[in-house]
């Protein structure tokens, strides 16, 4: 609501309500229920439109991530095990986006293809699991 729709409100409203109005329930209390209602009638169907949009990027996104899964894979198998850094530097060169790589390093962590360890530098690596 815009300052000047308030303040004309309020200018309404300002000669009939009293210190004590919300002790008495006026007619005040009535338009702020119909105020909530209008509102969960428009929350009630945001949901629906993000659930469409929510499940139409996921059943794009596995086919993507996939071959992203199976390169990442087969570059940690190669070298045995891999920094972070080092794995992060080679998708910059493959032009892979950071968010991506992530998303692939973790359904491989959750299938148990490789593991996430700590070397003695306190980098993080990534080992694969044969």
């Amino acid at each position: 609501m815009s300052r000047k729709a308030r303040r004309k409100e309020e200018e309404k409203g300002a000669g009939s309500a009293s210190i004590t109005s919300f002790l008495y329930g006026t007619e005040e209390t009535a338009k702020a229920e119909s105020k909530t209602t209008a509102k969960e009638k428009e929350t009630t169907q945001m949901p629906r439109a993000e659930e469409v949009t929510k499940e139409v990027s996921k059943a794009a996104t596995p086919a993507i991530t996939t071959g992203i899964e199976d390169e990442v894979l087969k570059h940690i198998m190669s070298r045995g095990s891999i920094t972070k850094d080092e794995l992060m530097a080679w998708a910059k060169t493959r032009g892979y986006k950071v968010a991506d790589i992530l998303r692939a390093i973790e359904a491989l962590t959750g299938k148990g293809r490789i593991k996430k360890r700590l070397n003695d530098k306190g980098n993080l690596i990534y080992v694969y699991v044969k």
